[in-house]
């Protein structure tokens, strides 16, 4: 399927917050999120973005990126900050990674740095440019150790967990901390789940000076992701309380939140007060990552995921028409817009 790449800087006119999926979310803490690329090496089955699977790609310009940050910053209070690199997709595919951390660095009141990655691009090299450049945490994305069950959920016919292994112990013996992020998908992983608990134990007992957190994720399913084949989401409580015995089983913190990564409230962005169901006119700015999805522009800092009816699809000449929108997502916990067109 041939994939277009569209490349997000000033001149592009698409706002920098507002959308779910590229740019700056703010969820009204000290953290601030970065999306700066769409592109993934992987096309996991349980994704709840489905990355890897977009007609329409995105890569941020880091220079844009940068230039919101500090807006942002104004807002937020030039103290405490800390930079969370979390896109929909793959950070070290981002072309412009080492830069982004070069410029990040130069900003007041920047304390903490931290990316996702699923690691399987990861090499001594990069890890020796990332600790170079001051990276402060990694989180890997690990769910099994069972290379099978591995290739399996990522939907690739590749996937050396033995050489991921490798380099996690390169990065724990970095000065970079580590979170290893699986995935808990009830009936499925059960025993790996044990098992990473397992290794994070015997990496203890190896003396090493590092010893890497484990945040263990609740699987989750999206109405726009992929789903895993008779697997299904349990309660909240179920997930807590399952957590509560393995703790208690190897004597290891697993249920981490907030303060565990000194994530606190702060001042959010405006996101002009709009509420769901409200209507609004916008004005089309670009194609989306699907046919039938597009980006709309409110204000120069604030755009709009629009989300088009079947059985219109997007086409070109809609770009700078002016259109009236309904919004069916204003979530007040976040900078995050999405609206239905026609309404």
């Amino acid at each position: 399927m041939h994939q277009d790449i569209i490349y997000v800087n000033e001149a592009s006119n698409i706002p920098l917050m507002g959308v779910d999926f590229l740019g700056l979310i703010d969820r009204g803490t000290n953290i601030i999120e970065i999306k700066p690329i769409t592109l993934c090496n992987l096309k996991c089955k349980y994704c709840f973005v489905s990355a890897g699977d977009y007609r329409t790609n995105f890569i941020v310009s880091s220079k844009y990126i940068i230039k919101g940050i500090k807006k942002i910053t104004e807002i937020k209070g030039a103290h405490d900050l800390e930079i969370h690199i979390a896109p929909y997709g793959e950070s070290l595919l981002y072309p412009e990674l080492y830069d982004l951390l070069t410029k990040l660095w130069n900003i007041e009141g920047i304390s903490t740095i931290s990316m996702q990655s699923n690691g399987l691009l990861l090499t001594e090299k990069k890890i020796n440019m990332l600790e170079s450049l001051n990276l402060s945490r990694i989180n890997i994305s690990l769910n099994t150790l069972n290379e099978n069950l591995a290739r399996k959920l990522c939907g690739c016919k590749v996937y050396g967990v033995n050489e991921l292994l490798d380099i996690l112990n390169l990065l724990i013996a970095s000065k970079i901390d580590v979170l290893i992020a699986p995935v808990w998908f009830p009936g499925k992983n059960d025993i790996d789940i044990e098992n990473i608990i397992k290794y994070v134990i015997y990496l203890k007992n190896q003396g090493y000076k590092q010893i890497p957190k484990i945040g263990i994720q609740k699987y989750l399913v999206y109405k726009t992701g992929r789903k895993l084949s008779r697997t299904y989401p349990k309660s909240w409580g179920y997930f807590y309380e399952q957590l509560t015995k393995l703790e208690k089983k190897y004597g290891l913190k697993l249920k981490l939140g907030p303060k565990d990564f000194g994530i606190h409230r702060r001042e959010s962005i405006s996101t002009l007060n709009l509420k769901k169901n409200d209507e609004i006119k916008l004005v089309i700015i670009s194609k989306g990552r699907w046919e039938q999805e597009c980006i709309g522009k409110i204000t120069k800092e604030i755009g709009i995921k629009v989300l088009l009816q079947k059985p219109l699809k997007f086409t070109d000449n809609m770009i700078g028409k002016e259109i009236k929108v309904k919004i069916i997502k204003a979530n007040y916990k976040d900078n995050i817009l999405t609206a239905r067109y026609p309404t």
